[in-house]
């Protein structure tokens, strides 16, 4: 409920059927099982370490409370989480709660949030240290990566690949016969994603997607990378967001089709726009799409981009006048 430009919290309500619906309750004692819930839910606390050494511990809602005749329950956060919920610029993940209301283990849940954060890259590399602390799984527990790899990891990955909508497997890289890290695949798949109502006050655009959608060539673009997308293009552009996210995707369309050297269209997209973002809080003026390329611009391009390029030693990036011209020519002609 809670969006990710929100500038504060909210009273948040949710009605006692739906909640019952969410958690799969059963029975006319379901108000009584709600009450238990929510009674757990508050009994349970949040430890935030501090950067300084400190640290804060509050519990997730301030208050909850039951309205006797309306069926609803409202809902507020404890105002010192506002740092960590709202105006979250860059690390914002999201995804469909019924996504996950059938996962049974708390680590493949933390696994399958881990991957969201990385499918649009499509790959992620992660110590085995660092995976364990991500996981929240304590240093002394599963100190042989064998026991890790069968107890955590195998059965978070087949949960995830039969019960949401991506799909993963793993390699592992050694050191001096010593798996040292793990490079995860991640995949989508949007016909396995559970249909929810969206809320209302989304930036969700059918028409957009479809679009953006029509425009690409070779490779599509799902409906959580869209919200992710929007959401971006929004915090930069503001009303402009639409436009420019068809210029953006144009100008990647464009260079798929003339140099072929963007293996992933969509993770350049998001890391061009993150850019963005970067500038105008440094107060740096923003640029749009509408005549970019990749080269002539203030965006730090990314590592593996830059590789693809010198394997294919390109001798410049930034497209010619010719080029323009010929894409403008293009683009009108298919009514662009």
């Amino acid at each position: 409920m809670i969006q990710p430009d929100d500038d504060d919290f909210k009273t948040y309500e949710i009605e006692i059927r739906e909640f019952h619906n969410l958690l799969g309750l059963e029975g006319r004692e379901y108000y009584t099982q709600t009450k238990e819930v929510i009674r757990g839910l508050m009994s349970k606390v949040i430890e935030i370490p501090r950067k300084d050494g400190g640290w804060l511990i509050c519990n997730w809602a301030s208050h909850v409370e039951y309205i006797e005749g309306q069926g609803r329950i409202e809902f507020g956060f404890d105002p010192k989480l506002k740092p960590y919920l709202l105006q979250l610029k860059q690390a914002f993940t999201s995804y469909r709660l019924s996504n996950i209301l059938s996962l049974k283990s708390a680590y493949a849940i933390r696994l399958y949030e881990l991957m969201k954060k990385w499918q649009y890259i499509g790959k992620w590399k992660v110590s085995v240290d660092q995976l364990k602390e991500m996981l929240g799984i304590p240093k002394e527990k599963y100190k042989q990566y064998g026991h890790l790899k069968s107890r955590v990891i195998n059965y978070a990955i087949q949960e995830l690949n039969t019960k949401t909508d991506v799909k993963v497997s793993f390699e592992e890289v050694r050191k001096s016969r010593r798996v040292d890290k793990l490079i995860f695949t991640i995949s989508h798949f949007q016909s396995k994603e559970l249909q929810v109502a969206q809320q209302s006050g989304s930036d969700i655009s059918q028409d957009l997607l479809q679009e953006l959608n029509q425009l690409s060539k070779g490779y599509e673009i799902n409906l959580d990378a869209f919200n992710r997308l929007s959401r971006m293009a929004a915090s930069v552009f503001g009303d402009k967001k639409d436009e420019e996210l068809k210029h953006l995707t144009r100008m990647i369309n464009n260079r798929v089709e003339l140099h072929q050297d963007i293996k992933n269209p969509i993770g350049l997209m998001i890391h061009l726009l993150d850019e963005k973002e970067k500038l105008k809080r440094e107060g740096v003026y923003v640029q749009g799409f509408e005549h970019g390329d990749l080269n002539n611009s203030k965006e730090v391009l990314p590592k593996w981009f830059k590789k693809t390029q010198e394997s294919k030693e390109l001798e410049s990036t930034t497209l010619t006048s010719q080029e323009l011209k010929e894409l403008e020519e293009f683009f009108h002609k298919n009514k662009y």
